[in-house]
């Protein structure tokens, strides 16, 4: 579950966003919408909004593919389950 105003920021290398968006400056919000399974691993993930930047939208989809997540429960059993995160980019 997500919450208006919460995000999840990531560091990225400028090198691995291209020379083209380091001299632009490239910063965004991309919407993520990821299915997460009952051992909390990620089964699928897919931009549901994207930041205009198709080097960062790649970026979080990676990352997010990488990340475990504690999984959603029913009954106090583990079930599988989507989650919808925004993960803002600042290039620093």
């Amino acid at each position: 579950m997500t919450y208006p105003g919460d995000a999840f920021r990531l560091t990225i290398r400028r090198q691995d966003l291209g020379a083209a968006a380091v001299v632009e400056g490239t910063e965004g919000v991309v919407e993520i919408r990821a299915l997460i399974l009952s051992t909390g691993e990620v089964r699928t993930v897919q931009v549901t909004g994207s930041s205009g930047s198709d080097a960062l939208d790649r970026a979080a989809v990676d990352a997010v593919r990488r990340w475990r997540f504690s999984p959603a429960t029913r009954d106090g059993a583990p079930i599988e389950a989507y989650v919808t995160l925004r993960i803002r980019y600042v290039v620093r």
